[in-house]
């Protein structure tokens, strides 16, 4: 029998990326961002597709981490990541509150092109997904009541006349 050493997964984010601790402040990943664009700018590698796709790679990086709220989200995809794959027990899951869990998500889908389902999952809990959910169907099935009974309502003054004008030509 083999044994085999098997190492932790790791998670490909934008601090790797760069290059910068986690905790990096702005300073730290512009200079980061400069000295890594210097090395693998296109132009001192005969204009090499892989270079620009890394300096492509380079700018998102440095743009979603210099933004706040966008920094936010990418910290959260990471804590979810890691408790997806057990390197972080999920008792600190829920420590952001609702408002910033729903302006991280609008934000993910809005800014940053992630597609609905996947920030739904990574940005609200599962307590949290099944009472929105929970809402969107009383919504849903309040409007659709609403739209019936003015339907009907609409319908009413033509179903009516005929039957007024009838019993007064007698």
């Amino acid at each position: 029998a083999m044994n085999r050493t098997t190492s932790a997964p790791k998670i490909a984010h934008y601090y790797g990326r760069l290059k910068v601790a986690t905790d990096a402040p702005p300073e730290v990943i512009r200079a980061a961002y400069k000295a890594l664009v210097q090395k693998y700018h296109p132009d001192r590698h005969q204009g090499s597709l892989r270079h620009e796709l890394l300096v492509t790679a380079l700018n998102k990086a440095q743009e979603v981490l210099l933004d706040p709220a966008r920094r936010a989200a990418h910290d959260q995809w990471i804590r979810q990541e890691e408790i997806r794959l057990g390197l972080r027990e999920p008792s600190d899951a829920s420590a952001l509150g609702f408002g910033l869990r729903l302006r991280l998500f609008w934000t993910s889908i809005s800014i940053d092109g992630l597609p609905f389902a996947a920030a739904w999952r990574m940005h609200l809990t599962a307590v949290q997904r099944v009472g929105f959910g929970l809402v969107a169907c009383v919504v849903l099935a309040a409007l659709v009541m609403t739209t019936a009974v003015l339907l009907r309502n609409d319908d009413a003054p033509h179903r009516v006349a005929p039957t007024l004008q009838s019993s007064s030509a007698r």
